[in-house]
């Protein structure tokens, strides 16, 4: 059973009000899990989680990437978030008017001449004006030292920024796109939030820097790490961009694909690619026309299918169709889909069907399987040996990303 939050009281301050605001956004949205949150958010669990609890105020990525998980206006929080901001700036102490005094205000006192104690209040209920004691001579010697001292903060504040090499992102706060420097394998666009470059290929590590949106970043090359689910559809990514300079950055929360000749390499906390592919199609027992097509292997992470109709022998050009791109949740049991008739069935031709493992949407790894099943056979479905370029279009079309129809 999974443990009840704290309670937080919105009339407590700003922030906890915020915190009470996104707990009830998050209980509209049918009160998901802050893991089902974590895999649209592209943050964890525990950071969605801490961000309503009332502690302190999140940051605007992490309320944006909170509140589009949920369904929420990205516009309306940001203003909620900058007017938190604002509430919980300190005030400006109150400035004295010559000749007024300098007591203290809370207690309601203050010193008169010759030190003599002057009540707030006088007796016929006017307020006393008090005087102001005339100010000590400063020491000559307090000017240099604060300017020494500011001096000082003022080089080890510097010293603290995060800079990475040259032609990399540009440090943390800043509202700068980073440039492109020459020889980029591929660029892609920040959107949303921006975009974290991390440590490594994980949610959990370091963030390095952040890259605000509407960027154009080039990468030099990617690997795979932890599965990341992209905010605009939803879909499984396991694909991590390398930045030029250092770092990497989820495909999930960038617009943008490498090149498909280009391979995943090593990186920190990266995972293996695919390395096999195996396709079974079952049909229903005394059913007709229903088939099954399943997928397993090793490190499988996305798998797509798609159909053909032809003898995979002939020359020409082929029509592939995607039947769907499935999300790999258990790697033992792999992927499977059903179809409740195989297209084409009626026509002279087979009709081939493909397994492709992928990274991610239009990220096909380069595994395929094929069988196909004759018209006058859909029993008996034989595994067959696509050429090289075949198989390229085959395996694009079942891992393309499904939003573009």
């Amino acid at each position: 059973m999974a443990r009840q939050e704290r309670p937080v009281d919105p009339t407590a301050g700003p922030v906890q009000a915020l915190a009470y605001e996104l707990r009830k956004l998050r209980a509209e949205a049918g009160n998901p899990t802050y893991r089902q949150l974590a895999r649209s958010a592209g943050y964890g669990a525990t950071t969605l989680s801490e961000a309503a609890g009332g502690a302190r105020l999140p940051t605007l990525e992490v309320l944006l990437a909170y509140v589009g998980a949920c369904g929420g206006d990205p516009d309306e929080w940001r203003r909620r978030w900058h007017e938190t901001a604002e509430r919980m700036r300190p005030a400006e102490p109150v400035r004295q008017v010559a000749g007024e005094g300098g007591g203290d205000s809370e207690r309601g006192g203050g010193v008169g001449p010759a030190g003599r104690d002057l009540p707030a209040v006088a007796p016929s209920g006017v307020r006393r004006p008090r005087r102001a004691l005339p100010r000590p001579p400063r020491p000559r010697w307090v000017v240099p030292v604060v300017a020494v001292a500011a001096a000082i903060v003022t080089v080890v504040a510097v010293g603290t920024v995060v800079k990475l090499p040259d032609g990399g992102p540009t440090a943390p706060g800043t509202a700068r796109c980073p440039s492109v420097p020459d020889g980029t394998a591929f660029t892609a666009v920040t959107y949303g939030g921006g975009a974290h470059v991390r440590d490594g290929a994980g949610r959990d590590e370091a963030v390095l820097t952040t890259i605000p949106p509407d960027c154009t970043v080039g990468f030099t090359g990617f690997c795979v790490g932890e599965k990341v689910y992209d905010n605009t559809g939803g879909m499984p990514d396991v694909r991590w961009f390398k930045v030029a300079g250092g770092g990497v950055v989820s495909s999930a929360v960038v617009h943008g694909n490498p090149p498909r000749d280009l391979r995943a390499s090593d990186c920190r906390n990266g995972r293996p690619t695919s390395t096999s592919l195996e396709l079974s199609v079952v049909t229903g027992a005394g059913r007709s026309g229903i088939v099954t097509l399943r997928a397993t292997g090793r490190d499988l992470y996305v798998v797509g299918f798609a159909t053909s109709v032809g003898d995979p022998g002939a020359s020409g050009e082929r029509t592939w169709r995607q039947v769907r791109l499935v999300d790999v949740r258990e790697p033992t049991v792999g992927a499977s889909v059903r179809l409740d008739a195989l297209p084409g069935l009626s026509s002279r031709g087979p009709v081939v069907l493909v397994a492709a493992a992928c990274l991610g949407g239009d990220s096909p790894t380069g595994l395929v399987r094929a069988s196909q099943v004759r018209p006058d056979g859909p029993r008996e479905p034989v595994p067959v040996t696509l050429d090289q370029r075949q198989q390229a279009e085959a395996a694009g079309s079942a891992c393309r990303y499904p939003s573009r129809g």
